[in-house]
């Protein structure tokens, strides 16, 4: 056999070798890195304009998130297309086993009553002004308050979980 035919021969051997060893490296598929949540969540009940950077839900909803990252509690919300359906929003996330809910959308008396009706949730209510006396499950909370009350309340409900 001439040079050039070893030459060949040597060549195409080390490329068969190295595409046996690059192709697996190669296609080596990763484990799925979701995340693994307690068995527990927090939700948010917010106005039609959602958590958009600017609404009075984005604090929040950043808080939650942060918050989350921390104790592995998930973090879900709903946006409201107004006042009426804030009701039915606060039921379908007691229905779904919130463990804190918390409100920017609706009208401390419509949280507070959504509060009675579901004693086994804890209700989180960011609002201005001041409401009627609230169940023991329920904190009304100042907007300026709000990030770290939300902070605290999904630390304690990880804690429970």
């Amino acid at each position: 056999m001439s040079r050039g035919a070893w030459l060949w021969v040597i060549l195409t051997a080390l490329a068969a070798v190295a595409a046996g060893i690059a192709v697996p490296l190669l296609t080596l598929s990763h484990p799925s890195q979701a995340r693994q949540y307690l068995n527990t969540s927090a939700c948010l009940v917010t106005d039609a304009g959602g958590v958009v950077p600017g609404t009075p839900a984005a604090p929040a909803w950043t808080a939650m998130q942060s918050a989350s990252l921390t104790t592995r509690v998930m973090v879900s919300y709903l946006s409201g297309t107004g006042p009426s359906d804030v009701s039915s929003m606060l039921s379908t996330l007691a229905q779904r086993k919130c463990g804190l809910i918390i409100t920017t959308a609706a009208a401390a008396g419509q949280a507070v009553s959504a509060a009675r009706a579901y004693p086994h949730q804890q209700f989180l209510i960011i609002a201005a002004g001041g409401a009627a006396t609230v169940p023991p499950n329920a904190v009304l909370v100042p907007p300026a308050d709000a990030p770290a009350r939300i902070a605290l309340a999904i630390r304690a409900l990880s804690a429970q979980a």
